[in-house]
């Protein structure tokens, strides 16, 4: 792959499969100047091309975990305007990678607790958001009670996955296996 002409719009709205969403990641490996192009679509009104701009930014990272830290901050702006919950998930799963430092954001912050604490907000969403809180409390270790109670809140009624992120979070807070509840 060399320099790409991408429609990025276009080609946003005609992936179909995870292995698309990888190709145009790798598309996005050897043309780095067009990462910009990508996070511009994650705010596009189309819910479809802003969640597959966000898968394929989400491959981008998991073989590049540095590459959008430059981007991290408006990753953060999007994160709190969009009403898409794929772009959602994306955003937030690529934020659980980014150094603690990179997220001291007060607003990012309420939104995590917010969708925690949201019955409608999608599981895959809250477990990337009490990963985020849970980075956070290296800085901010107060957070950690918060975090607990609100784990407690959810736990009796959460999902399998929420139970599992549950338990990382506080072993990873605590040092050991605690009962949420």
């Amino acid at each position: 792959m060399t320099k790409s002409d991408t429609n990025w719009e276009k080609e946003l709205e005609e992936i179909r499969s995870a292995d698309q969403s990888i190709y145009f990641a790798k598309l996005l490996d050897n043309n780095p100047e067009e990462i910009p192009l990508v996070i511009q679509a994650m705010q596009n009104v189309k819910a479809t091309i802003a969640w597959r701009a966000g898968w394929v930014l989400d491959h981008f990272d998991r073989q590049n975990k540095s590459a959008l830290l430059p981007y991290f901050r408006q990753l953060s702006e999007i994160l709190l305007q969009t009403p898409h919950h794929g772009v959602q998930r994306h955003i937030t799963r690529i934020l659980c990678n980014a150094p603690a430092s990179e997220l001291e954001d007060g607003r990012l912050v309420d939104a995590c607790f917010t969708w925690l604490l949201n019955p409608k907000t999608p599981v895959a969403v809250k477990a990337n958001a009490m990963e985020i809180i849970g980075n956070l409390c290296a800085i901010y270790p107060e957070l950690g009670q918060e975090l607990k109670t609100v784990i407690q809140e959810g736990y009796e009624n959460g999902t399998a996955a929420f139970k599992s992120r549950s338990q990382k979070i506080l072993i990873k807070l605590y040092g050991k296996k605690i009962q949420p509840f």
